[in-house]
């Protein structure tokens, strides 16, 4: 692999790292709370497991006291009756530990399913809200790993960490008691390396986390890379790429491996230090409880419970200390849900919980007023753009490539705002308008289709019921009736451009646009299908305000006024006729195409 491919890489992974570090904005303590207030929602699954808990702890605390009660106060006095009370309430806790056990279990299962798949709803919700300028910024494989990777991982949690945690925490404390109320000062001597412990722990999970982000990132980068690769796929066949990708891929998946072993080698020292406080302990209790039992201060059964309680106590040590990298790569996973859940929407929920209506009593007079926009820092697309186009008024736009044209929609559809100056409709700043009233005021039809998989029908209404009739009319006028029940492939990958091309065109028009906008709507078409394109156009688009976009000058010869762009700023208006006759910019590429 080249230095340069290694540098991309190196680029990707970076920007990767800047974005999540940019949205990084919640600690571990933040991220259990606002979880917690998912769960609160079905906080009668968490009591109800809860409150097993509690029986299932009582159960297993016990257990240890009947041992000492079964040598001090049955067998070494030979008291059978006691020793059959002894084993019958031993069975008894068993019994209650075990029905707790299966029924928590299933209780907090429940529970991660349901959290889960709110997280996983209010993701995707959240994701449809979002405005096109954060979408631009951040590619599908790294927000597709937010809602597949991250809560994958936060179910896991629930579903091997979350109880398991929760279970023997609530065992730890029992014990703990159960030592102290047993003897207080051999108590306090058997659990003293426990300060210690909490130390390690606080120092090992803080290496894990930073582990586990450094792990999330490279995962990021490895679906992003994946997601582009699988939609330039048809490029890679065409170019013969596929050893190099394979190579990049390779490296990608090497480092996000790397990742992953470096959190189970910061986890593989965590596991020995518990082991080690743990023969501390219970080296403690044997020499001081043994040389007090010699003494006759401290009952033998009473020395076994506390041999029992320290066993039990460091297993489900053990058990945490197992589940923590679980519950601590489920919270970092939360975190990166979260984040994105805190990004700035567009479009507030409430708002697109009934169908979009298009604005009444709109004219379509349309002003961009001393406009200023830029997608990065101060590199201009625009520079102080002015343009009036008047209601009912057809309008084309030309221009060399990145001269502004495709912006000036951009700011229309208001997919981005200008940082200077104001884009008016009827007098009014489209700021104020409602977003999607103003878009569904607006028929657009673009170069770059993007079909869903579905039929032909489902395509045009995007699955509206109230849409069916207006959709029969326009396959009608548009002579495509006999393609309503054909079914599309994702992205219409099996039908033609034009078809394609004449499905768009059909959205716009079933919904009665005021204005009509078309980004070099007709540029990937033969010479037939533009013709029936344009005629349709031209009928749909009569009175109304309409903007067409177009690098094929011959397409826009019959507007009413020509406006030609360049480097962001407007330097030729007129009709065709107008525009020749001054012999500027727009004579030169019309001259070019006819030679072409």
């Amino acid at each position: 692999m080249s230095s340069a491919d290694v540098t991309s890489l190196d680029y990707l992974l970076e920007n990767e790292e800047r974005e999540y570090r940019k949205f990084q904005n919640l600690t571990l303590r933040q991220s259990v709370f606002r979880l917690a207030k998912v769960m609160v929602k079905y906080r009668w699954l968490f009591f109800g497991g809860t409150v097993l808990i509690v029986f299932g702890t009582v159960g297993a605390v016990i257990e240890p006291r009947i041992f000492g009660y079964a040598i001090d106060d049955a067998i070494l006095p030979g008291r059978w009756d006691r020793l059959r009370w002894s084993g019958l309430f031993l069975t008894i806790s068993i019994g209650v530990r075990i029905f707790s056990a299966i029924q928590q279990t299933y209780l907090f299962e429940v529970l991660g399913q349901r959290v889960t798949q709110d997280l996983r709803l209010r993701l995707f919700s959240h994701l449809q809200r979002l405005s096109l300028a954060l979408h631009s910024k951040h590619p599908p494989g790294r927000l597709l790993t937010r809602v597949t990777n991250d809560i994958a991982s936060l179910n896991e949690m629930f579903s091997n960490g979350f109880v398991s945690m929760f279970c023997n925490l609530f065992l730890v404390i029992g014990i703990l008691i159960g030592l102290l109320l047993l003897d207080f000062k051999l108590g306090l001597l058997s659990i003293s390396i426990f300060p210690v412990l909490v130390l390690f722990s606080i120092y090992f999970s803080k290496k894990l986390i930073l582990a586990y982000q450094n792990s999330r990132s490279k995962l990021s980068a490895l679906n992003s890379y994946l997601a582009e690769n699988l939609s330039g796929m048809k490029i890679l066949h065409l170019f013969n790429r596929q050893e190099l990708h394979y190579e990049r891929f390779s490296r990608l998946n090497y480092w996000y491996a790397d990742a992953q072993t470096a959190s189970v080698r910061v986890y593989a020292f965590f596991q020995p230090t518990i082991t080690l406080c743990a023969g501390i302990s219970v080296a403690l209790v044997m020499v001081v409880g043994g040389q007090r039992s010699l003494d006759g201060t401290l009952r033998l059964g009473v020395l076994v419970t506390f041999f029992s309680y320290l066993m039990a106590l460091f297993q489900p040590v053990r058990e945490i200390a197992d589940k923590w990298n679980i519950f601590l790569s489920g919270m970092t996973a939360a975190e990166r849900v979260f984040s994105i859940l805190d990004w700035p929407v567009e479009l507030e929920s409430r708002k697109i919980d009934h169908p979009a209506q298009s604005i009444p009593g709109l004219k379509g007079k349309i002003e961009f007023e001393n406009i200023w926009f830029a997608y990065q820092g101060e590199n201009w697309v625009l520079k102080d753009f002015s343009l009036t186009i008047q209601s009912g008024e057809r309008v084309g736009v030309v221009g060399h490539t990145g001269s502004g044209k495709t912006t000036l929609i951009n700011l229309l559809m208001r997919f981005y705002d200008p940082q200077r100056g104001r884009v008016l409709l009827d007098g009014v700043d489209l700021r104020d308008y409602d977003l999607r009233s103003l878009r569904a005021s607006i028929g657009m039809v673009q170069q770059d289709v993007f079909l869903f998989s579905g039929t032909f029908e489902e395509n045009i209404s995007f699955w509206k019921p109230t849409l069916s009739q207006r959709v029969e009319e326009v396959l009608t006028e548009l002579k495509f009736e006999s393609k309503a029940d054909q079914i599309l492939l994702e992205k219409g990958s099996n039908f033609s451009m034009g078809e394609r091309q004449m499905i768009a065109f059909a959205r716009a028009l079933a919904i009665h646009p005021r204005i009509w906008v078309l980004d070099e709507a007709t540029a990937n078409l033969d010479s037939q299908t533009e013709a029936v394109l344009q005629k349709a156009v031209n009928q749909a688009s009569l009175g109304k305000t309409s903007l067409f976009i177009a690098h094929r000058l011959a397409t826009v010869q019959s507007a009413d006024r020509i406006i030609v762009l360049h480097q962001g700023s407007l330097i030729e208006s007129g009709s065709h006729q107008e525009l020749m006759e001054i012999q500027g910019l727009y004579s030169r590429l019309f001259k070019l195409q006819l030679m072409a």
